[in-house]
């Protein structure tokens, strides 16, 4: 691995483990996020997941904030096709990324296209020294055969940190995580259907199968939230707080807030 690619992880899991906000989807909750990464920025997150205009928007508030660029999608359709790259690694390192990431589904007919378009920037991040993160999804019901078949191929085309979901027990996230030889971290809540709780626990149980930490964005937590959520997520992935403790570190943010 190249310098370049080792200071940039070092900054990106400076703590052994990453909290990632994302905020490289038009979602609800991600409507001001000038206003959202002020809140990341005063958390105890690591980094955050941006597309190059949001970047631009929000530069001056990133604090300490590693930053992770989308470089390609992302579609207004989930069958709109493959999700082409819209800037490059060269443009990525210009703007201080420490990371860019780009998705692939497997088990679509865009599969190969997508692989093609990962192969590619993994040979252009090579060359820069810029780590590449790849959302890897499986096309499929996500069983874990399939999530772990995703996150293997996302390796094996060159990518230096993978982005899965969960497959929902420890004992089977254990085994992705161990076929994986790659950095890890669960996506989490991105869906919205699950309360804040559930979030929590689905964060605990892939940190204990060996997750490196979560990438999670506004539809994790109620709305108004953040900063007590983000403190919540935090107590979790850096300190192995239970549910409860962070729950209670999240009510103590928001009392604070409010008072």
């Amino acid at each position: 691995m190249s310098v370049g690619k080792i200071l940039r992880l070092r900054r990106l899991l400076s703590k052994g483990r990453a909290l990632v906000v994302r905020l490289d989807q038009a979602l609800p909750g991600a409507e001001n996020p000038a206003v959202l990464v002020k809140t990341v920025a005063q958390s105890s997150a690591d980094a955050v997941l941006l597309s190059p205009g949001i970047l631009d928007q929000v530069a001056a508030d990133l604090g300490q904030l590693a930053v992770i660029l989308r470089v390609d999608g992302c579609a207004g359709s989930v069958n709109a096709g493959v999700l082409h790259t819209f800037t490059s690694v060269p443009h990525a390192a210009e703007l201080g990324a420490d990371a860019i990431l780009a998705g692939a589904t497997i088990g679509r007919e865009t599969e190969s296209g997508e692989l093609l378009k990962l192969g590619r920037l993994a040979e252009e991040a090579r060359r820069w020294g810029m780590p590449l993160a790849a959302d890897m999804l499986p096309g499929g019901a996500q069983s874990a055969e399939d999530i772990a078949l995703a996150s293997r191929i996302g390796a094996q085309v060159g990518a230096d940190i993978i982005l899965t979901p969960y497959s929902g027990t420890v004992e089977s996230y254990r085994r992705i995580v161990a076929g994986n030889g790659r950095p890890l971290l669960v996506t989490a809540g991105s869906s919205g259907d699950l309360t804040f709780r559930a979030v929590l626990s689905l964060v605990e149980q892939a940190l204990s199968a060996g997750a490196d930490g979560v990438v999670c964005g506004p539809q994790a937590w109620p709305q108004g939230q953040a900063a007590s959520a983000l403190a919540a997520l935090a107590a979790v992935v850096h300190e192995d707080a239970p549910i409860e403790q962070a729950l209670a570190v999240a009510e103590k943010r928001r009392s604070a807030v409010s008072s």
